[in-house]
This record gives structure tokens, C-alpha cells and sequence, in this order.
């Protein structure tokens, strides 16, 4: 195969030959009068290849420019190491990709993170939880808020970094980036993530802790700059930002947990001392409410036990952070936390209900009568919404949604309150 250095010049000449191409294609369709339709579909055509090429040529510069990896200044490497109290176990390597080409592998990689239809059955289920809204789509809107206008990425599956071929070595927030990214590899390298997914709650509180702590690095990177040859951090990435704004609240705070809440608890850890730091690193915490309230008593209540339902899709667990998220838009921010707050133990089912449907059966334990009260306050406010009503729904009743299709929400306990969202009323009936 010719060298990139080679093929460049071939794929420009061709991006040539193609705008030569359609210049004549608009000749000769004046000359000869030709069917409209026809030179629409030629245009079509001719401009899809000239993409297709462009997208090739945006590669291949890389691979010219940089052989598709990114020398790495060991200066960068030495600041991660001594800082984290760690070594490389190899060297670390730092690949390059087009924007294109980033996009696409954030995406494989979170799709892969979820295992097999995992994605598929996550958009449903968070649906019917009401995370989210009938118009959003789970993967491809975590996708783009981690790839527009992104330095780079860590895939935390393969344990590679990745920058975009307009990564610049020179620029100081991009070398911020490259911190960030280098300590991705230096944690994952050292304490990487069990072979078996613990679950979503519990790896989401693992990300937190290891993207929190890569935060941390790049914002001192940043602070030391400023001190040195006073430098002041560019811009925020303002089209990332716009985007976050406009998805769901609940991707939101998916994306900002591991940047803020992560960050603070490493940042806290690290104030500690290396050791302690690295102590946490070997046993990660394993929910969410261990990255929100650091230093909490162990709960010491009994595994939840799922209710009995047909061959589940998918059983996870929302943990403190999806029960807060899940509040937080039914009103007022300070009682969703409070009541979150409580959170002690839950487990939601994404269960056939009928030949084509599906249905979601969601159980919550907190840690007291008066915070379940408020949750099932909480929760049939919501079920009154869904129903299109203003007036406050009965509990333990199956109420029909302005979809068709029916809400429930009962106690099962003292502290236990349980949400239904089915298909067929008699579902709802029958689990409440």
C-alpha cells in the first residue's frame, strides 16, 4: 500500500477530478437538456463521494502528520507519575483520529460498555422510568456531548487514549487535555475495571472516582501555568456546553457527575495523602451515594429482593444519583435531594408485558417512613403528570397516561415504595 505522504496528493487530485466532474456533469445536462431528476441524483451522488474523500484526506494528513499516535513530552508523563505516586507500567501511547472517526469510537465504546442490546433496553427502560423524553435517544446524545468540540477521550473498555488530528501540542489547553488523558491511563493501568460489570450504579460511581481525579490533574495543570507565565484557561468549549443545556436533565447529570461530584471526592482524597488516595483506587466505591456523602456509615440494609416478573430484560439499580435526577424535575431541587438523600437500596425490571410491549416494575428503599412518605408524594405527582391531570392520583391504583399506557404507585413496606409503568392494566394490577 502506497505510503499516506503518497496518497495524499492522489486524494486531492481526485477531490479535484470530482468538482471537474460536475462541472461537466452541468454542461452537458444545459447542452442536452437532460431530465432533472437524473442530474439531481448525479449531484447526490458526486457530492457523497467528494465527502467520503475529504474524510480520507482528513485521515490520512493525520497519519502523515503523526503516524497515528501523539508524542507524548515525557515532562507531561514525569507530572502524572509524581503527582498520583504511580509509574507507567508501559509507556503511555495517545492516538490520533479525525473527528469523525472520535465520534464514531465514543460511541462503540459506550455501546460496548453496556454489553449486548444493553443500549437498546437502557432507552427503554429510562423511558418508562421518565428520565427520558419520548424524542431522546439515550446513545447517540452521550455520544455527542462527549465528542463536540472534544480535545480528546479515554475508552475506559480498551484502556486507549485519543486526541483529534487538531490537537495541538503547542496550545496550553490542549496540553491540559493531554494531562487529563494521561492520568485516564496511568489509574487505568494500575486499577483497572473488574472483568464482570458490578452494574450501572456501581460503575458510574468507579468512572466518577477515576475521571474526577484526571479532572483534578488538568485543572492543576491549568492553576500551575497561570502561576508561572500567567496564563488564563481559554474559553469553555461554549458548543459542548450549548448542547448540554439542551438534553435531558437526566443526561446532564450524567455528564457533570463524574466532572464535579467526582472531582471533589478526589480531590479530597488526594488532600489526604497518595496512600489513601490509592487505597480507594484498589476498592472503589461501589454506589454513587459513596461519591455524594464520603465518609457515610455503611448501609446495613438487606439486600432488595426483586419482585417476581417473566425473564427480565434488564434488572439495575438507579442508585442515590438516578433517584435525585428522577426528582429533580417533578419540582424543587432541595427536596430531591433531601429525599435522595435517604436513598438506601433499589432495583428496577425492564420485563416483557404482552407479545410486543414491555413494562418496568421500579422498588426503592429509604431509610425512614417520613422519606418513603415524600417519595410517594413525589412519585404520584408524577404519575398525575404523565396522566395529563392536575389533581394528585390515588395510590396503589393503575392510572392511564396520555400514551395509553398505565402508572402505579403502591407501598410495599414501611420504607419501600414501588413504581409500575406498564402496557396492559392488569400488569399494574397484579404487581402493585
Amino acid at each position: 500500500m502506497p505510503a499516506p505522504k503518497t496518497l495524499l496528493p492522489w486524494l486531492l487530485g481526485g477531490a479535484i477530478g470530482v468538482g471537474g466532474i460536475l462541472q461537466g456533469l452541468s454542461w452537458r445536462s444545459s447542452a442536452a437538456k437532460a431530465d432533472v431528476t437524473e442530474l439531481k441524483e448525479q449531484l447526490r451522488i458526486a457530492t457523497e463521494e467528494n465527502e467520503i474523500l475529504q474524510r480520507e484526506n482528513e485521515s490520512l494528513r493525520s497519519l502523515a502528520q503523526g503516524g497515528g499516535e501523539l508524542a507524548v513530552p515525557q515532562e507531561l508523563v514525569d507530572r502524572v507519575e509524581k503527582e498520583f505516586g504511580l509509574t507507567f507500567k508501559s509507556t503511555p501511547v495517545v492516538h490520533r483520529a479525525s473527528t469523525d472517526e472520535l465520534r464514531d469510537r465514543i460511541s462503540a465504546g459506550l455501546e460496548s460498555g453496556f454489553g449486548p442490546a444493553g443500549a437498546d433496553y437502557r432507552q427503554e427502560a429510562y423511558g418508562l422510568i421518565g428520565w427520558l423524553l419520548p424524542d431522546d435517544k439515550l446513545l447517540p446524545q452521550l455520544t455527542a456531548v462527549r465528542s463536540v468540540g472534544a480535545r480528546g477521550w479515554f475508552d475506559d473498555e480498551m484502556g486507549e487514549a485519543w486526541v483529534t488530528d487538531k490537537f495541538q501540542i503547542g496550545n496550553i489547553p490542549d496540553q491540559a487535555a493531554l494531562v487529563r488523558l494521561l492520568a485516564r491511563i496511568l489509574l487505568h493501568q494500575h486499577y483497572p475495571p473488574a472483568a464482570e460489570y458490578p452494574g450501572d450504579d456501581a460503575a458510574r460511581a468507579r468512572e466518577a472516582l477515576h475521571q474526577g481525579a484526571a479532572s483534578g490533574s488538568e485543572a492543576r495543570f491549568y492553576a500551575a501555568n497561570a502561576r508561572a507565565i500567567g496564563f488564563v484557561p481559554m474559553t469553555e468549549n461554549s458548543d459542548a456546553e450549548q448542547l448540554l443545556n439542551s438534553l435531558s436533565p437526566f443526561i446532564q447529570g450524567l455528564t457533570m457527575f463524574p466532572v464535579m461530584d467526582g472531582k471533589t471526592f478526589a480531590d479530597t482524597l488526594l488532600i489526604k495523602g497518595k496512600d489513601e488516595f490509592q487505597k480507594v483506587l484498589k476498592d472503589p466505591p461501589k454506589a454513587t451515594r459513596d461519591i455524594l456523602h464520603p465518609g457515610a456509615e455503611p448501609l446495613s440494609a438487606p439486600a432488595l429482593e426483586a419482585p417476581v416478573v417473566e425473564e427480565p430484560f434488564l434488572s439495575e439499580s438507579a442508585g442515590q444519583l438516578g433517584l435525585r435526577l428522577w426528582l429533580e424535575p417533578l419540582g424543587d431541587a432541595g427536596v430531591a435531594l433531601e429525599i435522595s438523600s435517604s436513598w438506601q437500596e433499589d432495583r428496577y425490571l425492564l420485563f416483557p408485558d404482552g407479545e410486543t410491549s414491555s413494562a418496568l416494575v421500579w422498588d426503592i428503599v429509604l431509610d425512614s417512613k417520613e422519606s418513603a412518605d415524600a417519595l410517594e408524594a413525589a412519585a404520584l405527582d408524577l404519575a398525575a403528570a404523565l396522566a395529563g391531570k392536575e389533581e394528585t392520583m390515588p395510590a396503589a391504583t393503575p392510572v392511564e397516561t396520555l400514551e395509553k399506557r398505565f402508572v402505579l404507585v403502591s407501598r410495599k413496606g414501611e420504607n419501600r415504595v414501588r413504581f409500575l409503568n406498564t402496557a396492559i392494566k392488569e400488569t399494574a394490577e397484579k404487581l402493585k
